[in-house]
């Protein structure tokens, strides 16, 4: 499976600053900003501001397994790089 990936630049209204990567379907590539904020909601986080690119060829990968997991069960994934 292909997918999508975001690359999300977060800082947060308490000034954390999170760095992750959002991983979607192709068809569902203008979901992405929204799979963002649930993702944040989720974790009681608000963010202050979001900033999300996309590069077509060095940003679409094949899935591992636990991504198509994800992919299934919520539509996205998040791969967490910086801030926690």
């Amino acid at each position: 499976m292909q997918v999508r990936v975001y690359d999300t630049h977060v800082r947060t209204q308490d000034g954390r600053y999170l760095h992750f990567d959002v991983l979607v379907e192709p068809a569902d590539a203008d979901q992405a900003p929204a799979y963002t904020l649930r993702w944040l909601e989720a974790r009681g986080i608000r963010a202050q501001d979001i900033q999300q690119s996309r590069c077509d060829f060095c940003h679409s990968e094949f899935a591992s397994p636990p991504v198509e997991e994800a992919l299934r069960q919520q539509g996205y994934a998040i791969i967490e790089l910086q801030g926690h």
